[in-house]
């Protein structure tokens, strides 16, 4: 049942040094991530639509979830569905539902970085230039 996968996937999240830090919320906060993981996972197996799919982007955009992260989030649900017994072939496929998913949850982590990345490009990286440029880099470094 996806109800169980969510809270095996979940408890594997809190020890996993990848995510860890997306998870370590105070108990009433957790409660509310589950219910809404479990809620798009419903829908977005076909089951009842009890989630708003529109919700996905807004909710992590400003989390900085990379494909780092992302990919390490799939590798625990795989290893979350393997451990409940869930076939091979099942699991292929829930990972490459979800996988459609990964540029909604990562997109704002991505565009903060190709935006960092054009500043500095420019030479508009302000913290840089706080820090004296490459020689203040260095100095610090030494």
């Amino acid at each position: 049942n996806i109800e169980t996968a969510v809270e095996v996937m979940f408890a594997k999240c809190l020890v996993d040094p990848r995510v860890r830090s997306f998870f370590e919320r105070n108990q009433r906060k957790m409660q509310q991530i589950r219910k809404k993981v479990y809620q798009f996972l419903s829908g977005f197996l076909g089951g009842p639509k009890l989630y708003d799919t529109t919700n996905v982007k807004p909710a992590h955009y400003h989390m900085n979830i990379t494909d780092f992260h992302f990919d390490a989030l799939m590798d625990l649900y795989g290893l979350s569905l393997g451990e409940l017994g869930i076939h091979a072939d099942a699991c292929k496929d829930f990972l490459a539902a979800l996988n459609r998913v990964r540029k909604d949850i990562t997109t704002g982590c991505t565009v903060r970085m190709e935006l960092a990345f054009k500043n500095m490009e420019k030479g508009k990286d302000g913290l840089f230039k706080r820090l004296g440029g490459e020689d203040g880099i260095n100095h610090f470094m030494e």
